[in-house]
């Protein structure tokens, strides 16, 4: 009991600690022990012999004489028993496998999915190494003492090690679901997703609260470096993976269906089985990355910033947003996802909306009744804050905070005094802060930020789901626009989404203004609660864990179709409000990087101060970092959708020519250990471009660079995820025999539309929460060692040496991306490559491999 009651933050949060530690411990020993439970088919069922209502001669005799036991049939039973006996023993010694879920199939037991998979996971490991090796040294050169260096890097390794550690956990997870039969799957949709999110979760709330309970108030900056890592991680997962999707819709709905009039996911498609690849690192790979990602991003903003202005209850609130996340997830195991004939939609829907608007209120709640009323009866002894030690507000000596409360109450009486004769300096802003923090009321603005972030996360995730509707205007549009052939469909798709990706990313805006008149204008408090919004909108979202898994569960043709129609789209809406909680958590990061720059010492020259202090609208290397920002998303999509080009027209050949030449397999493991080269350049893009801003522009371009990086992120994956939802419901429809049905043009467009979309949601969407937590991150992290080279008076010639380096790096990477060897598709053979590239006319039929030459025609 003394561990708990001396515990120098308090005894609420040292329970609090113990309570998140075990929930998960529970989380992943769950996860490690349901997947072998679900793999192992259940126990034989018993085989009985002939029943003697069966046999003429024992119904007589028994109804002749019921009381009375005849011997004879005391020997036939015996008979009867050791003749089952045996039939069993037998079926048993031959593996026959008597399975009450007649649907059971071991994925993990399929040698060329066993092989895909791994030859992904090892993909991702090797670049999470290539690029995680070189970030760890650089932030261990951060300045610093030696303490702080090593637990800095200790902490991103940790980070580095937990985005691969949950890709392979989710995908074993997967795999596992996946074996089972679709009925089973459906009746264990809430149970798999709830298991799935709080295994994730737990992956990065365990070593928070570890980092908390040793580091207490210190933990912030090294829950920066840990959260540094699991972004590294979890961007090399979806850099990895897009190419891999592209692969599958080329080889399983481009060539098999569009050209061969074949079920995308039909055992007679050769590209089923790279389909199947997709989704499972897609759904249990890359979700769960990004779930630890945002879970250790929310809480490192939470504690580095909600500390300096609510003490210790900017720890708590961290610790009870991450239990009240965990605990909303798990609940969607309980509440039944009743998918009743005609109402499938409908309730899957409400088997997420009860937990999410039961966990939001909850938290909501919780934080009004726990936090204090006053701003004074803080906890501020417990973390070190029993002083006034701002000189601005102090003086030259540190003043005990019980002397100064009673002055600084007197002087809000009058606010507006204070107002007029202070001006716009650090020191007087920092002394209008700290009198305007003590006439707010923490319970009130803190879950006033919670209840803003869940309820902007649940108008999100319900504007985004209407998108996805089969039945919606959007899909229909979509879909009618696609008889038309071409690209005119997914041109529909993406006009009509791209107003709600505008509402969504409004939503966002709205969250910012409410914060800013919550947080009564103080710079570091609205930062803080802009992260425990985050928090809030991240319980909310996780309540459709559901939703989340349904698409790779339940999107299976062993579903029923109505079924399988509502579970297609389900996760259209719990996808786009991830991205915005990932934005949530991304500009928060501003605060520790707006700090550092206004505590910097003043530089030599004018220009260099400017380039170091300016944070005005009218500043350049300002408006330079927001371009910067923008520029960074629009080439690391340049580099994902040249990956996916590349990787899609080498999977359409091989498929072809499999087909042509009868074979069984479509062989891409070439293409898949390939994807090493092409995953470097974009996450390569994506870690320099802070330091090229930074080093190149000035430091006071790094806040511009983190705002406009989130806010192009957001807006492009918001837009890519609802027009890829759009385009695949009004295919479905196409598919299920409106509009011209299977084999129409309008089929034929949709299909295209589709693959189009999807390619976009996977290079940008996909990808968009773990790009801005990177830029975010990394600014953050190295914004120390700009500040130090500054007011060094280092040469700028040195700095801009680091910017020409890094762009160097970048730019050698990309040249060797670009120059690796892709599938020709050059028509100079002509006539001999007609088979594999030209649709077959009824002439051209007997058109093989064979007749392709690559000799010249004076030798054959």
């Amino acid at each position: 009991m003394d561990l708990i009651t001396q515990y120098p933050l308090g005894d609420d949060i040292a329970v609090t600690l113990l309570v998140l530690a075990v929930l998960s411990i529970i989380a992943l020993v769950a996860g490690a022990i349901v997947p072998t439970r679900l793999r192992r088919p259940d126990r034989p069922a018993t085989r009985t012999g002939r029943r003697r209502s069966e046999d003429p001669g024992t119904e007589d005799s028994d109804a002749e004489d019921p009381d009375v036991e005849d011997p004879d049939d005391r020997d036939s039973d015996v008979e009867d028993l050791d003749r089952a006996r045996t039939d069993v023993d037998e079926d048993l010694e031959q593996g026959e496998a008597l399975v009450a879920d007649p649907d059971f199939r071991d994925l993990a037991a399929d040698p060329g999915l066993a092989r895909r998979l791994g030859a992904q996971l090892s993909t991702v490991a090797s670049v999470t190494v290539a690029v995680g090796i070189p970030a760890l040294v650089l932030a261990y050169l951060v300045p610093g003492s030696t303490d702080q260096r090593l637990l800095r890097s200790a902490m991103l390794l940790t980070g580095l090690l937990l985005g691969p550690l949950a890709a392979w956990r989710g995908v074993a997870l997967q795999i596992a679901a996946l074996s089972i039969g679709p009925r089973r799957r459906e009746a264990l949709l809430g149970r798999l997703g709830a298991l799935s999110v709080t295994g994730a979760l737990a992956l990065g709330v365990l070593p928070v609260a570890i980092a908390v309970w040793f580091l207490r108030e210190q933990a912030g900056s090294a829950l920066v470096a840990l959260a540094g890592g699991a972004a590294i991680g979890a961007l090399a997962v979806r850099m990895c993976s897009a190419p891999l999707e592209t692969v599958g819709a080329a080889s399983a709905v481009l060539v098999g269906t569009d050209e061969n009039d074949l079920e995308p996911d039909g055992e007679d498609n050769l590209g089923a089985e790279h389909l199947l690849t997709a989704r499972i690192i897609r759904h249990g790979g890359g979700r769960a990355a990004d779930l630890v990602l945002l879970t250790t991003a929310l809480a490192a903003g939470g504690i580095l910033l909600g500390v300096p202005v609510l003490a210790g209850e900017g720890i708590l609130v961290v610790l009870l947003g991450l239990g009240a996340a965990m605990l909303t997830a798990a609940a969607a195991a309980v509440i039944p996802h009743r998918m009743n004939d005609g109402q499938e939609r409908t309730g899957l829907r409400m088997g997420g909306l009860i937990p999410a608007v039961l966990g939001g209120a909850l938290t909501v709640a919780a934080a009004a009744l726990w936090l204090p009323t006053q701003y004074k009866s803080l906890r501020f002894d417990h973390v070190g804050m029993s002083e006034f030690t701002d000189p601005a507000v102090a003086g030259p000596q540190p003043l005990p905070r019980e002397e100064m409360v009673p002055q600084i109450e007197q002087a809000t009486q009058d606010m507006g005094q204070w107002i007029s004769v202070t001006d716009d300096s650090r020191d007087a802003s920092a002394f209008l802060d700290v009198l305007t923090l003590h006439t707010v009321s923490p319970s009130a603005v803190v879950a006033g930020a919670i209840g803003a972030g869940a309820l902007a996360a649940l108008l999100a995730l319900l504007l985004l789901d209407a998108t996805a509707d089969r039945r919606g205007e959007t899909a229909l549009r979509a879909a009618r626009t696609s008889r038309t052939g071409g690209a005119l469909g997914a041109t529909a798709a993406f006009g009509a989404t791209a107003l709600s990706a505008a509402l969504a990313l409004a939503l966002l805006l709205g969250v910012l203004g409410v914060l800013s008149v919550l947080s009564a204008g103080v710079p570091g408090l609205a930062l803080a609660l802009l992260a425990y919004s985050g928090l809030g909108a991240l319980v909310v979202t996780l309540g459709f864990a559901g939703s989340l898994a349904a698409p790779a569960l339940l999107d299976d043709p062993g579903t029923e179709p109505a079924a399988r129609e509502a579970a297609a789209s389900a996760g259209t809406g719990p996808r786009s409000a991830l991205l915005l909680v990932a934005a949530l958590a991304a500009l928060p990061l501003l605060g520790p990087v707006v700090t550092a720059l206004q505590a910097a010492p003043r530089a030599a020259t004018v220009w260099e101060d400017r380039a170091l202090h300016a944070l005005t609208p009218q500043a350049l290397p300002l408006l330079a970092g927001i371009g910067m920002g923008v520029v960074t998303v629009l080439l690391v999509t340049a580099s994902m959708l040249d990956a996916s080009r590349r990787a899609g027209a080498a999977a359409v050949v091989e498929t072809r020519a499999t087909m042509l030449s009868d074979r069984e397999h479509v062989l891409l493991d070439d293409l898949t250990y390939g994807l090493r080269r092409s995953a470097l350049t974009p996450l390569t893009v994506a870690l320099l471009m802070p330091v090229v801003a930074g080093f190149g522009l000035g430091p006071a371009a790094l806040p511009g660079f983190v705002a406009g990086l989130v806010l192009a992120a957001a807006g492009l994956g918001l837009w890519s995820h609802g027009a890829a939802s759009a385009m695949r419901s009004a295919l479905d429809l196409i598919s299920a025999g409106r509009y011209g049905g299977p084999g129409s043009w309008g089929h034929s467009g949709a299909l295209s539309g589709a693959v189009l979309t999807g390619v976009m949601r996977s290079s940008i969407g996909a990808v968009a929460p773990a790009l801005m937590l990177v830029g975010a991150l990394t600014a953050a992290i190295a914004v120390p060692s700009l500040v130090s080279m500054v007011a060094d008076d280092s040469s700028p010639f040195l700095r801009w040496g680091v910017a020409v380096i890094a762009l160097v790096i970048a730019a050698a990477v990309w040249v060797a991306s670009a120059a690796a060897p892709e599938v020709d598709l050059e028509d100079e053979l002509e006539d001999s490559s007609k088979p594999l590239f030209a649709r077959r006319d009824e002439d051209d039929r007997g058109l093989t491999l064979d007749a392709m030459s690559w000799e010249d025609d004076d030798k054959r």
